[in-house]
């Protein structure tokens, strides 16, 4: 089952999808403060039907891995196959000279399945309706 799948990377796939004129503003803080432009990112994990089964997105800025969505679908979920967008995406980051990996989630099971991967808690917001707390991960690179 698993031998059907592929993993897609998609290097700027989001500004496709995004209304925010990401050249721009990147652009602009390389222009004025000579940050690095701002990248984005997207691996997809699809059958042999080319139907996605699993996504992984984000950001590369200032140094900063920005892990923004991970989703599996659930029929392929506890395979493996989020771990191997995880280390799809620190690969990406460190290869683009980023210092730490950084994600955020509501669900406290994900915190444990970052935190195996070497994610440690940041930081928590409260607040939230039913008393949830937004969880903020990050993961220093170290040679």
């Amino acid at each position: 089952m698993n031998q059907d799948l592929k993993l897609i990377f998609e290097l700027d796939e989001l500004k496709r999808l995004q209304a925010i004129p990401a050249e721009e503003i990147s652009g602009y803080a390389f222009e004025k403060e000579e940050y690095h432009p701002i990248e984005t990112f997207g691996f997809s994990l699809r059958d042999e039907g080319d139907d996605i089964k699993g996504r992984c997105n984000g950001i590369l800025y200032y140094g900063c891995l920005y892990i923004n969505q991970l989703w599996v679908d659930k029929d392929y979920r506890k395979k493996g196959f989020g771990k191997q967008f995880v280390n799809a995406a620190e690969n990406l980051g460190k290869e683009k000279g980023c210092l730490f990996s950084t994600a955020n989630t509501m669900n406290a099971k994900a915190v444990g399945f970052y935190e195996k991967l070497g994610y440690f808690v940041e930081f928590e917001r409260k607040g939230y309706h039913e008393d949830s707390i937004f969880y903020f991960l990050r993961k220093d690179f170290t040679d």
